[in-house]
């Protein structure tokens, strides 16, 4: 790859980008992974939390935790300092953070279809799918299937050098004269990937209503609540369902599709910086809502967190489930 040369204006120029971008790591990192590790730790410590649901929703959190713990702290230092590090290196984080974000957007992926086989499939049904061994399974392919796509590429890459006059601003996933080409293959399977994962989401979500209008159930979507016997009246539960599945729907659109497309767009012609580094940070926003978008509004997670700020986790085991509690345990295998 030839080098890549900036005049002292271009330079000028990026240090407000490299402050906005460092920024948002920093508050991102923070914030994201206090989220994801109240999440893990609620899930761990509450048995009525250890369902096969909240396994998937662990699953992503795990990964959302390596973005913010460990990668995002990284690339907030190297931005403010402007240091360099092997080009051997950076090749290996941009593998990882694929592999981690990728796993994220698979876990939507599986929650959405568990949700969709609780639902609108019969119990025996849900219960011969989600039995432990298929479940772990699933958690596994989640991280195989990533690292099998990304091991070819990885030990494929040969040894660099590029001279970048400016402190470098590293969005992994664009190239152009910030970031090696090598990025446009983990680019275009990134953003194959968020796209695939919109459709099942999309799809998903779209069945579950439409299945729960018709049999007069009501489910929140965001805690996965199945509720029997409602009145047929329900007006105010109808306006909320629809309200849940927009909030879950428009997170991931919003977060992902900028982001999707500006990566498609920019195969073919160059983006202004503002719309890849505004898509950029939205999408690693995704990592910091997540642990919210699936347990904000779930009664038993508030319940749980609760008993921890309260000091009352001894309590836990003792409280008794309600009845909304007792039919997702009942689903649960």
């Amino acid at each position: 790859m030839s080098n890549s040369t900036s005049s002292p204006g271009q330079c000028e120029g990026l240090l407000g980008t490299r402050v906005l971008v460092a920024t948002a790591y920093s508050v991102y990192s923070v914030s994201g992974t206090l989220a994801n590790v109240l999440v893990i730790y609620l899930v761990c410590s509450f048995k009525k939390l250890k369902t096969t649901s909240n396994a998937f929703i662990v699953n992503g959190c795990v990964s959302d935790l390596l973005v913010c713990a460990f990668w995002m702290p990284q690339e907030a230092i190297l931005i403010s300092t402007g240091r360099l590090e092997n080009p051997s290196y950076r090749v290996f984080m941009e593998g990882v953070f694929f592999l981690w974000m990728t796993v994220s957007l698979l876990s939507h992926s599986l929650i959405a279809l568990n949700r969709f086989v609780l639902i609108t499939k019969l119990p025996t049904v849900y219960h011969t799918v989600y039995q432990k061994r298929n479940t772990e399974w699933m958690i596994a392919m989640a991280w195989v299937l990533p690292l099998a796509f990304l091991l070819p590429w990885l030990f494929g890459q040969r040894p660099y050098d590029v001279i970048f006059p400016c402190p470098q601003l590293r969005l992994y996933v664009f190239w152009g004269h910030e970031v090696p080409v090598s990025s446009s293959y983990t680019a275009i399977l990134s953003a194959v990937t968020v796209l695939s994962q919109t459709i099942i989401l999309f799809h998903c979500y779209f069945r579950i209503f439409r299945k729960v209008q018709v049999s007069l159930k009501r489910v929140s979507v965001l805690n996965f609540q199945v509720v029997h016997n409602l009145p047929c009246s329900c007006p105010r539960k109808d306006k909320r369902l629809g309200l849940y599945v927009l909030i879950v729907c428009c997170v991931f659109t919003l977060t992902t599709e900028p982001f999707a497309w500006s990566v498609l767009y920019g195969l073919f012609q160059p983006l202004p910086s503002g719309i890849v580094v505004g898509s950029w940070l939205l999408l690693c926003l995704l990592f910091v809502l997540n642990p919210f978008i699936y347990t904000w509004k779930n009664e038993e997670f508030r319940r749980s967190f609760r008993a921890v700020v309260g000091g009352e986790l001894w309590k836990s085991s003792a409280n008794t489930a309600d009845p909304v509690v007792q039919t997702i345990s009942q689903n649960d295998p």
